[in-house]
């Protein structure tokens, strides 16, 4: 059954467009009689609707349509018969292809054209056709509005006039004639002058030219660069068409000055000229000449400007002269080349102040390729200057030359001489001048002096090798000219012998050499030769039987902290090979090897080691034929710096324990004078107090309490090793202050003061009182090291509960005495 209706509904369709086509009469009875009216513009967007809303919310959209007029043939088609309507398939007649497109997003959707033309007036149909509602039509009546074309704006003449015009000669008078082609309907022709109107008696002169003409009887100063618009419009929706002419005018220059003209100029700094022009237009008819010749570098032009009844304008020109300028004409000059003869100036002569300029060159009778070592060579310096020079110097190699007979140098006026040349002479030479502008320098001259070959420094020149074994050794030489020839010779104080086996390029040659007997070592000889001569000394390899090299020498320990040291050798003979060097770091109390490094030279840095630890080290040079003796050397990683801690308190570092001593001995004597006198007056007053006293006992107080906190920090019970105490001098003052309460503590025994107490090498060390009755044997004890056996250990602590007991050490520190 359902299969029945949907072929019904296919039926439907396809005979319903059929007849449509074949017959359109039948359906224009049908068709709705309203037409909705559009208006477009021609060149713009023109949109013309058609209702495409479903007569049910089941129905579907299979065939929209569009006609012009009474055409039978639609212009343009959307069919979705086949597919979903946003998938629909869209085509045009070639009148509108690729400007027209249907748009069923919109509501009503559209037929967009885009853009439109005058021939797309009429009236347009839109059938829409369903699934199963009738077809729907609907009409548009499409006018379109031709805006008209731009403006032409002419004189008199006939002559088209456009952006600026003129220049017209002030009291002129002046025609202007506009006319606007084409628009449908027919435009309206206006002149404005920026908003104002000035002229809307505009006439038709043809079916599609309308014309304004404007007159300004006589043009003033006030029309100079005035806007003149003619405007053309026949629509709301279009912006109007305009043609727009500015006005300009000339006027003939009446005077032209420069500030501060006939000063010299200078070619360091640059100099701002001022030229001012009265009653001369335009602005840009001033120029600026020098030497007859026009200058291009104006920098800056300041606006036009009206001052009072005329006007002004003034141009600026930062000018930065050449020497070449020195002596030439400088004017500003003001033209209006409309107006023949119209031309003035002012100028003066330039006087031009500059730098010296130099130029070196050698003497006119030298030739840079022939100058060799023993010759003589003078230079010229040639100065242009303004004003003249005021000293002259010489360079050579950026440093300044002086003159001195001893080794050949004369200095004569503006010319250098150098007799006897030497290879030492040979360099860059320039020469300097001054004068007020500043200082010159000329360009610098390179004098190449040829010299015979010379052995190159920092060579190799012992080489170690065992009989039969082959060694090459290189020569290197210095020489100009650098094309050298080689020679070689071995030599054994018993003999010469020339070598053949041997290779070079430019300046450097490698002798191949084996001896063969002990009497094939000696001493090979390398000669070069080149334009300037035979090498004087030559260049001398020893050839030595290789061995093991020396022990490296003077090995000095450096840069020693708690984890590295840093060890620097001298290299002794290498056994003729090329060497290597090698350090051990043994632990000495595992017996143990720790680091091992080997390097080019005998420098070692060693890091990573335990502080307070004795190490040996071993320190030798490796070749290919073995290893030498090794420098021993012993050393011990500093102990880690201590610190001195109070649970309630802490040293201050800038405060002196010098100056803290005697501050507390002073207190302490003025505290007991002060309980004498107070126990005295109490007495003789019998309890009563007198102002007086209340204020000293206040003072005691103070005094007694700070007696008592400076007595907890003046005997502690761990102090500072060596590094906080860095010599016996402060230890000896700080005695001083713990001496009283020695004594207090065991009269009948004599204070002992021990110097260099802070050599111990403790990382906390315990200082017992100077007075108390601890012998040189404990002192010594004191002064081992870390690894103490279990009893000396327990007889240290025998010794801190003696300082304890004595009352030395405050309670608080008792739980320090322990190990």
């Amino acid at each position: 059954m359902v299969t029945c209706i949907n072929s019904f509904h296919v039926m439907y369709v396809l005979t319903t467009t059929i007849l449509f086509n074949l017959v359109p009469t039948i359906t224009h009875n049908a068709e709705a009689s309203e037409k909705e009216k559009i208006v477009g513009i021609a060149g713009f967007k023109v949109a013309l609707p058609c209702n495409i809303t479903l007569p049910s919310p089941n129905d579907e959209l299979l065939l929209i349509l569009w006609y012009r007029g009474d055409t039978s043939n639609p212009l343009y088609t959307m069919d979705a018969r086949r597919s979903a309507t946003n998938h629909s398939r869209h085509s045009s007649s070639d009148n509108l292809s690729g400007r027209a497109y249907f748009s069923v997003v919109d509501r009503p959707a559209v037929l967009i054209l885009e853009p439109v033309f005058a021939g797309d007036a009429g009236t347009y149909k839109c059938r829409v056709d369903f699934r199963v509602a009738r077809t729907r039509y609907s009409k548009a009546e499409l006018s379109v509005i031709v805006p008209p074309n731009k403006p032409i704006i002419t004189d008199v003449s006939g002559k088209v006039l456009e952006s600026l015009i003129g220049p017209y000669n002030e009291g002129d008078s002046l025609t202007l004639i506009c006319e606007s082609e084409g628009g449908e309907p027919p435009a309206s022709v206006t002149w404005w002058r920026d908003s104002e109107l000035l002229d809307d008696s505009f006439q038709s002169i043809s079916r599609s030219t309308v014309q304004n003409i404007l007159i300004i009887p006589t043009l003033r100063r006030d029309h100079l660069m005035n806007t003149f618009m003619c405007q053309a419009i026949n629509n709301e929706q279009s912006p109007p068409a305009s043609t727009t002419v500015t006005v300009d005018m000339n006027f003939k220059p009446l005077g032209v000055w420069i500030e501060n003209s006939n000063r010299p100029l200078s070619t360091v700094k640059p100099s701002k000229l001022i030229c001012h022009v009265t009653g001369s237009r335009p602005t840009a008819q001033l120029s600026w000449w020098i030497g007859g010749k026009k200058l291009q570098s104006a920098k800056k032009r300041s606006p036009f400007e009206r001052s009072r009844s005329r006007n002004k304008t003034t141009n600026v020109l930062i000018f930065k002269p050449n020497i070449d300028d020195n002596g030439k004409y400088l004017s500003c000059k003001a033209e209006n080349p409309l107006i023949p003869g119209s031309a003035i100036e002012s100028g003066w002569k330039l006087d031009v102040h500059y730098i010296p300029q130099l130029h070196l060159r050698l003497g006119s009778k030298l030739r840079h390729s022939h100058i060799q070592e023993g010759n003589d060579v003078y230079l010229d310096c040639f100065i242009q200057s303004n004003p003249p020079a005021s000293e002259i110097a010489w360079r050579f190699e950026g440093s300044e030359l002086c003159a001195n007979a001893s080794f050949g140098i004369i200095i004569s006026n503006q010319s250098l001489v150098l007799q006897n040349v030497k290879r030492r002479n040979r360099g860059r030479y320039s020469c300097l001048a001054t004068n007020s502008e500043g200082k010159g320098e000329s360009n610098t001259v390179f004098l190449r002096v040829q010299y015979k070959p010379r052995c190159k420094g920092r060579q190799r020149f012992l080489y170690g090798t065992a009989k039969n074994e082959a060694v090459k050794v290189p020569c290197e030489v210095d020489a100009d000219p650098a094309d050298v020839d080689f020679l070689w010779k071995f030599n054994n104080s018993g003999h010469v012998v020339d070598l053949q086996d041997y290779n070079y390029k430019e300046t450097r040659s490698v002798a191949t050499y084996s001896p063969r007997t002990q009497y094939d070592y000696g001493s090979l000889l390398c000669w070069a030769k080149n334009a300037a001569g035979l090498q004087d000394i030559p260049c001398v390899f020893s050839i030595i039987p290789a061995g093991v090299p020396d022990p490296p020498q003077n090995c000095t320990i450096v840069n020693k902290s708690e984890s590295s040291f840093r060890v620097e050798c001298l290299e002794s003979f290498s056994g003729g090979l090329e060497q290597r060097f090698m350090i051990e770091v043994h632990d000495d109390f595992i017996q143990a090897v720790l680091v091992n490094v080997t390097a080019k030279r005998p420098v070692f840095v060693i890091d990573g080691l335990s502080s307070g630890r004795r190490f040996l080290l071993q320190i030798s040079s490796v070749n290919d034929k073995g290893r030498s003796q090794s420098v021993v050397m012993n050393l011990s990683t500093l102990h880690i710096p201590e610190t001195l801690t109070h649970k309630d308190t802490q040293w201050n570092d800038n405060i002196s324990p010098v100056l803290i001593i005697l501050i507390g001995v002073v207190g302490g004597s003025v505290l007991v004078a002060a309980f004498i006198f107070i126990t005295m007056k109490y007495c003789k007053t019998k309890g009563q107090q007198s102002k007086g006293d209340i204020t000293k006992l206040d003072k005691y107080e103070k005094a007694q309490h700070g007696f008592e906190s400076f007595s907890s920090q003046n005997c502690p019970d761990i102090i500072p090793g060596h590094n906080q105490l860095p010599n016996s001098n402060v230890y000896e003052n700080v005695n001083k202050g713990y001496e009283p309460q020695c004594r207090d503590s065991w009269p009948d025994k004599e204070c002992e003061t021990t110097k260099n107490f802070g050599s111990c090498g403790f990382e906390m060390q315990v200082m017992p009182c100077p007075s108390s009755p601890i012998h040189k044997e404990d002192l010594q004890l004191l002064r081992k090291e870390n690894a103490w056996p279990s009893s000396g250990k327990q007889q240290i602590v025998e010794i801190l509960n003696k300082l304890y007991v004595s009352g030395l050490s405050t309670t608080k520190n008792k739980q320090k005495f322990h190990f």
